[in-house]
């Protein structure tokens, strides 16, 4: 089961197409191109009903067909365990959400924030259904342990 929580309710229908599956009919009309939604929260689940990942932004607009320009991300990433825990969770000014494969991608700066470690990149896509961020260009890592 996905649902989307919003502020702005009466607009939530935008983010509709960010759910995996196709949405067929409704994607082929553009009634919603260029109507911003803001304060929104997605999150994602598995067949057991976990989390496994939330996206959430302080606005989100449809720019074209199977395109969403969004504007300060924030993205948690869960375990998969009995009880989930965070992964990792990640922010960024501007991204751009490609519904049709569960990605995101962003060529402005990106800040991941781990339990050992913190990265940054200018060039990045994450991969939602493998919960994986790609960092392309100016990558930084710093990690928080001990090297034997």
């Amino acid at each position: 089961m996905k649902f989307i929580r919003s502020k702005s309710l009466g607009k939530a229908v935008l983010l509709l197409c960010l759910l995996p599956y196709d949405m067929g009919i409704a994607l082929e009309s553009q009634p919603l191109q260029n109507i911003p939604l803001h304060d929104f929260i997605l999150p994602v689940f598995n067949m057991a009903g976990q989390a496994i990942w939330e996206a959430r932004g302080r606005s989100a607009v449809m720019v074209e067909h199977n395109l969403l320009h969004v504007k300060n991300m924030k993205l948690r990433c869960f375990t998969e365990e009995e009880n989930p825990q965070e992964a990792f969770f990640a922010i960024s000014d501007t991204v751009f959400v490609v519904p049709q494969t569960s990605s995101i991608r962003g060529n402005f700066e990106i800040k991941i924030f781990g339990q050992n470690f913190y990265a940054s990149a200018h060039t990045w896509e994450f991969l939602g259904n493998e919960k994986k961020i790609i960092a392309k260009d100016h990558v930084k890592v710093f990690l928080d342990c001990k090297l034997e």
